[in-house]
């Protein structure tokens, strides 16, 4: 059963809608650490103790192909933030710090939802704050959509999925690094 990990009454600082909507035209591009979602390749979740995983695509740096699939046998940790978001800015270093710790035994990906101009403004958020774990953009939402199930929806919002593909726990609002680092030990079991 999949449980809410609150972060802290201090920490549960979250972000609710996005600026107003813009018009833009959606590219897959890729640079460095980041890179568009290719695609969902599997159905939303049912339920808030859902421990399914939706399973997504995204290009690497190098042009290969990557999925979350392709991380079993590894922790990963989803967090779906933007750049708009306060408290997601706020816990991105922390989130660093923790994939800088546990290196290759934990997977680090972040969804920025971001809208407007995403992939340049997210890419240069990134770059000018050294964050090196894989950042994928889902402009559309969709990706966030199978993951999220009531409203309103809040980020940043976090899953940790374990070594077998399935969600441990997932937390809403912004996360001390001690925190995630006991939601990533907790995925671990």
């Amino acid at each position: 059963m999949v449980g809410l990990a609150l972060f802290g009454v201090l920490q549960i600082a979250s972000c609710g809608n996005a600026p107003s909507a813009c018009n833009f035209t959606y590219q897959q591009q890729v640079s460095g650490n980041i890179s568009t979602i290719v695609w969902p390749v599997d159905s939303a979740r049912s339920s808030l103790n859902d421990a399914y995983a939706p399973d997504f695509r995204w290009h690497r740096s190098d042009g290969s192909l990557d999925s979350l699939s392709g991380h079993k046998g590894q922790v990963v940790l989803l967090n779906f933030w933007a750049t708009w978001c306060g408290p997601c800015k706020a816990e991105m270093p922390a989130i660093q710090n923790v994939a800088n710790q546990l290196g290759d035994s934990i997977f680090v990906i972040g969804v920025a939802i971001d809208q407007c101009n995403p992939f340049s403004t997210v890419s240069n958020y990134i770059q000018s704050n050294g964050i090196h774990y894989q950042i994928a953009v889902d402009s559309l939402s969709r990706l966030y959509e199978q993951y999220w199930l009531w409203n309103p929806a809040e980020i940043p919002q976090s899953y940790f999925i374990t070594p077998n593909g399935r969600i441990k726990t997932y937390a809403v609002g912004a996360g001390s690094e001690a925190a995630i680092l006991a939601a990533v030990r907790n995925a671990e079991q």
